[in-house]
């Protein structure tokens, strides 16, 4: 990802418009049923499982190309609505996660001034509605810290995986609709 490979993430603004991250949050409310099975407290939705996650997947593509200065291969996209409570462990991710971004839809707090952080290694950062971090998955720890909202409570994310076409994954499969 050009200069920041020392940081392995990188903050994009307006990555999604205001009117795609209304629908995607509808749309996933009215979808989203089925318990994720990493992170209780919270719903999720694959690409795999969604016609139109794999389009926001590819949507994306030249986006991500442009930011990380890489040939990608789009690989699955997931999308999680957390709810008052939910924790997202520390961790790395598989090999299909090279290249990856998390974005922020929507979110309802109880406490207006409440803001929840993704943390990349032990740097927290607040991802402000439309707007994403990508980093490589599988080189820099990541994760969230207790959602400490009421269950009333929620927060939209949207996470896109990519591998460098030029890379050692290069050769994995995408997750297909």
């Amino acid at each position: 990802m050009g200069s920041l490979d020392q940081k392995k993430y990188k903050y994009v603004k307006n990555i999604l418009s205001s009117d795609m991250v209304n629908f995607l949050t509808s749309f996933s409310f009215k979808k989203n049923s089925r318990v994720d099975d990493e992170v209780p407290l919270a719903f999720g939705l694959h690409s795999a499982d969604s016609e139109i996650y794999y389009h926001t997947l590819q949507y994306l593509l030249p986006i991500m190309e442009k930011e990380t200065s890489l040939k990608l291969k789009p690989i699955y996209s997931f999308n999680r609505i957390y709810f008052g409570g939910a924790e997202l462990v520390r961790h790395k991710d598989r090999d299909e996660c090279e290249i990856s971004a998390s974005i922020t839809l929507k979110y309802s707090y109880e406490d207006k001034n409440y803001k929840w952080p993704l943390c990349m290694g032990d740097i927290p950062i607040v991802i402000e509605t439309g707007d994403g971090v990508i980093y490589k998955g599988r080189e820099i720890e990541h994760w969230r810290p207790v959602f400490t909202q009421s269950n009333k409570s929620w927060h939209h994310q949207l996470f896109v995986h990519y591998v460098d076409l030029n890379g050692s994954f290069k050769d994995l499969k995408e997750e297909v609709f």
